[in-house]
């Protein structure tokens, strides 16, 4: 059996995965669980390659029996996802009785395997093969489209969790980098469409009798694996050791409420905060959190993080950089000030030039540069 060179290119990332997989069960690190836990969602994604390998190359049809086994294994892949996203996202992230739940796809998919095709005679499931349109699904529309609600499903619920998180995050914390999740959240979006495509090709395949050849077939997983698969893989292995999570009471833990006097609620702090803000100048931290900016303020996180959303309208983040950029925008308009843009930048509080400049030119509707310009070219 000759390979032709997107097979062959498949086969290597297939053992990339399989590498990959090794060092997420051999490396030791303070957070084991996300790393297990990317070890379950690459071996179903190396299930899913490992189907349309065996399928294209003719595997399957001189051995039966190994066909369907990579459809099986790449059903641990969307609770695998899920389970990972929020291992990720908060350090006290535990596996509970109720998370074994998200193993029901693949086990679905094994008895659904295992009564309409182990169980039929060698011959017969060589006929099942040789009339299958579509790897890994039987011929069977319903299963195609079963299979890929479930993992569309499961890609959409991760998403939505790291919208959620987002949220989560700008209530706790003035400085976002490496911990929103961004580069999982674009890469999840990228997977889903593949998965929809793979949908749609699936139907045509089923439907209406469309079929491609494999060598492009082939082609697409191996693109989707380079493009979309490898990144997240890798970038996931990183992850736990750029950023350990958040406790998922964080915005709200602390210490009890503040207490009122004869029975009236506590006059909102604006001035406290504000008198805090101008005088200490703790937006300069670039770490600063609520937990601390709250210990300055003698408030509680939730207290402040409440003071903040009901009576200023604005999240903790959007806070703290506010007066950051007021900061930055007067010593880039004082005419005597010598510091570059970057050093200005990082002398604020602020540690990426790209949210700098976002926020900035928010704000005052120019760039940095041409702020700066503005005030130079007038003076």
């Amino acid at each position: 059996m000759f390979l032709t060179l997107p097979q062959l290119v498949l086969y290597g990332i297939i053992a990339q995965f399989l590498f990959l997989i090794l060092l997420c069960v051999v490396l030791k690190g303070r957070r084991p669980l996300p790393r297990l836990l990317l070890a379950v969602m690459l071996t179903g994604m190396t299930g899913t390659l490992l189907e349309v390998f065996l399928h294209t190359t003719g595997f399957v049809l001189r051995y039966p029996e190994t066909a369907f086994t990579g459809t099986i294994l790449g059903m641990l892949q969307p609770g695998a996802i899920f389970l990972y996203a929020q291992s990720v996202m908060y350090r006290d992230f535990r596996l509970r009785l109720r998370h074994f739940a998200h193993l029901l796809p693949v086990l679905g998919a094994a008895a659904v395997f295992v009564v309409g095709y182990y169980r039929l005679s060698t011959e017969e499931q060589v006929s099942v093969l040789s009339d299958s349109r579509y790897p890994g699904v039987m011929n069977s529309v319903v299963l195609a489209i079963a299979l890929h609600t479930i993992m569309l499903a499961y890609l959409a619920a991760t998403l939505k969790k790291i919208s959620r998180f987002g949220v989560e995050l700008r209530q706790i914390f003035s400085d976002l980098d490496n911990k929103e999740l961004g580069w999982l959240r674009n890469l999840l979006l990228a997977y889903t469409t593949a998965w929809a495509l793979s949908l749609v090709y699936c139907l045509l395949a089923h439907i209406l009798r469309v079929t491609g050849s494999h060598e492009w077939l082939t082609i697409a997983t191996t693109g989707v694996s380079i493009a979309i698969l490898l990144p997240m893989s890798v970038l996931a292995f990183q992850q736990p050791a750029l950023f350990a999570g958040i406790r998922p009471a964080s915005a709200s833990k602390d210490a009890a409420p503040r207490i009122s006097t004869a029975g009236q609620p506590p006059e909102p702090p604006t001035e406290q905060i504000r008198q805090l803000m101008e005088e200490q100048r703790p937006y300069l931290h670039s770490n600063l959190t609520v937990d601390r900016l709250a210990r300055l303020a003698g408030l509680s996180p939730r207290d402040l993080s409440q003071f903040l959303n009901q009576q200023m309208g604005r999240n903790f983040y959007e806070f703290v950089n506010g007066y950051r950029i007021e900061h930055a925008r007067q010593r880039l308009a004082d005419l005597t000030e010598k510091a570059t843009i970057t050093d200005i930048m990082y002398e604020s509080g602020f540690n990426s030039k790209s949210v700098f400049n976002t926020l900035f030119r928010e704000t005052t509707g120019k760039t940095p540069s041409q702020y700066r310009r503005s005030f130079r070219n007038n003076g």
